[in-house]
């Protein structure tokens, strides 16, 4: 497995309009897309669900609600912070997929019209 360097941390991130709107399934976690790369995801996660560790291996799923989007992925963690929405404390886990991957025409989709305010 290759190293991510500064300028691939770079790469353009795609985020969803709301979180509801891609769920992501973890081993032993659930929770929401926050945005995404071709190297890696950040997921939101209620912080009542199980804790995970640094350079924890992991497999999981992006569904899109409401459209047609199963995105499986498998990679590590490789870093966690908790912030605030709304008042309410949520874990943001960082993961980095095993190789780059293609991110769907769904999902740019829906974060163009969101950066264009639609």
């Amino acid at each position: 497995m290759r190293t991510v360097d500064a300028a691939d941390r770079r790469s353009e991130r795609r985020a969803p309009k709301d979180l509801g709107q891609f769920e992501v399934k973890l081993d032993e976690a659930n929770g929401y897309l926050f945005n995404i790369s071709e190297h890696g995801l950040c997921v939101v996660l209620p912080v009542d669900q199980p804790a995970m560790q640094a350079k924890q291996s992991v497999t999981g799923i992006v569904i899109g609600q409401g459209i047609r989007l199963e995105f499986p992925f498998k990679g590590k963690t490789v870093w966690f912070s908790v912030r605030k929405i709304e008042q309410t404390p949520y874990v943001f886990a960082g993961i980095e997929f095993e190789s780059p991957m293609e991110i769907p025409e769904s999902l740019i989709s829906l974060s163009l019209a969101r950066e264009s305010g639609d």
